[in-house]
Order: C-alpha cells, then sequence, then structure tokens
C-alpha cells in the first residue's frame, strides 16, 4: 500500500472511532429524526419504497434519499436508533475522506490533514455525524457540486472538463433526491 492509501485508511478508521460509538445510546429525540426514522420504518412495514409517509400518509416534505438509507440500515441492524443514525456515520467518514482529498488536491498532504483534524474536532459535525437528519447528506452533495463546478470552471484544469460537469450536476441531483429544490 501506498501511503495516500494508509492515509485514507487511517482517516475512515479515526471517522469510524468518533461517529459510530454511542449512536444508538440515546433515544432519538429531534422532531426530524423522529420522523425520517418513522417514514424508513413505515417503508419497512408497507414495502412502499417509492412514498414518503408519516402516520401511513404520504409526506411530501422529503424526497425519499434519505429515509433509503435509513431503510438499508434497519434492515441490518433492526429497527432503532442506531440504525437511524448510521447514514450519517457513513457520510461523516465520506466527508472526512472528501476534505481530506480536496486540501491535499489544492494544497498540500499537510494541509489536507489539518484539515481534517479542524473539522473532526468541531462540535458541529459531532453533532451532525450523530443524528439522523438529513442535513450532513445534502451539505456534501452541495459543497460536491461546488466544487466539481470549480473545477469544470477552472482555466488551470486540463483534464476532460465534462467529466466534472457531469459530477457537478449529479452531486446537485443527489442533494435534490435528500432534501428537494433547496439545492
Amino acid at each position: 500500500m501506498n501511503n495516500k492509501t494508509i492515509t485514507l485508511l487511517l482517516i475512515a478508521v479515526v471517522g469510524a472511532l468518533l461517529f459510530i460509538p454511542n449512536l444508538g445510546i440515546v433515544q432519538l429525540c429531534d422532531w426530524d429524526e423522529i420522523n425520517f426514522a418513522e417514514s424508513a420504518r413505515e417503508m419497512l412495514i408497507t414495502h412502499n419504497y417509492l412514498t414518503v409517509q408519516i402516520n401511513f400518509l404520504p409526506f411530501w416534505e422529503k424526497p425519499p434519499l434519505f429515509i433509503w438509507m435509513q431503510v438499508l440500515a434497519m434492515k441490518v441492524f433492526g429497527i432503532n436508533a442506531f440504525a437511524a443514525r448510521f447514514p450519517d456515520a457513513m457520510v461523516g467518514i465520506a466527508t472526512l475522506i472528501t476534505i481530506y482529498l480536496i486540501g491535499e488536491k489544492l494544497f498540500s498532504h499537510k494541509f489536507g490533514l489539518l484539515w481534517v483534524l479542524v473539522y473532526a474536532g468541531s462540535i458541529l459535525p459531532q453533532m451532525y455525524f450523530h443524528s439522523g437528519i438529513i442535513d450532513p447528506w445534502f451539505n456534501l452533495f452541495i459543497f460536491l457540486g461546488i466544487y466539481f463546478m470549480v473545477l469544470y470552471l477552472s482555466p488551470d484544469e486540463k483534464r476532460n472538463k465534462s467529466w466534472f460537469i457531469f459530477l457537478s450536476a449529479a452531486s446537485i441531483g443527489l442533494g435534490i433526491m435528500t432534501k428537494g429544490p433547496v439545492a
């Protein structure tokens, strides 16, 4: 393995140690956490994976992507607070890896690591990645959409630019599937 692979594995392990333990120790308490977990539970019960529901009535406020992630976690871990929060712990790990890779590309290996350390040690990521809300996924998709658009528009970028516009559009599309038109 090369140094970059070791660094990425180390970041993933540290992210897992920061974000996965104690996910289910506290019951769901936020209105959003409760509603999203309930929507996932109802999808499992009804086998209707296309319509987000609350109290078995259509709930048109949010698109289904995040609920689907919770459904998958509930299929693996059971219907509980841990499963409802597990997707956000996973996006926490993905976010740390993403900001390292971007920091390394734009500046240096040291900058990428410093960015990861500062971000992981901040209070808001700790709260977000231990929750069962949509925002961590939404934030990552919007961040990536903007980042890939910047690469597309950059005169310094010489690689296949059409790939960057596709990645930007796909990221924003995933943001729309996560939180709706606000993306």
